[in-house]
């Protein structure tokens, strides 16, 4: 599961990717979105005073601790679905908001 973190520059690790753009003072963009961080990188940012990093990261999840999210999640889907109906698209939609909600869990 990937999570999004803001973290002291100091705990910031090679490899990890920057979920916000680094600016500046004057707003000018350092490191942008997307971007893997490098050790270079990491100096030059320690070099220009930046304190702290927004990052994407891999965490590993429990699967015990996801499936009670998931169950979590079913518990309040099906109340707002209750009187959608079984089609096709009804289904396809319950799904992809399962699977979105389990893929973005904040």
């Amino acid at each position: 599961m990937k999570i999004v973190a803001t973290l002291a520059i100091g705990d910031v690790l090679p490899g990890m990717h920057i979920a916000q753009a680094v600016t500046d003072e004057g707003g000018r963009v350092l490191v942008p979105i997307g971007a893997e961080v490098t050790e270079s990188m990491l100096h030059s940012l320690i070099r220009r005073d930046v304190t702290e990093v927004t990052v994407e990261r891999d965490v590993e999840e429990d699967p015990a601790e996801r499936e009670a999210y998931r169950a979590q999640l079913v518990a309040r889907l099906d109340p707002l679905f209750r009187k959608a109906g079984e089609g096709q698209e009804t289904r396809t939609l319950y799904q992809a908001i399962l699977d979105f909600r389990l893929e973005h869990r904040s």
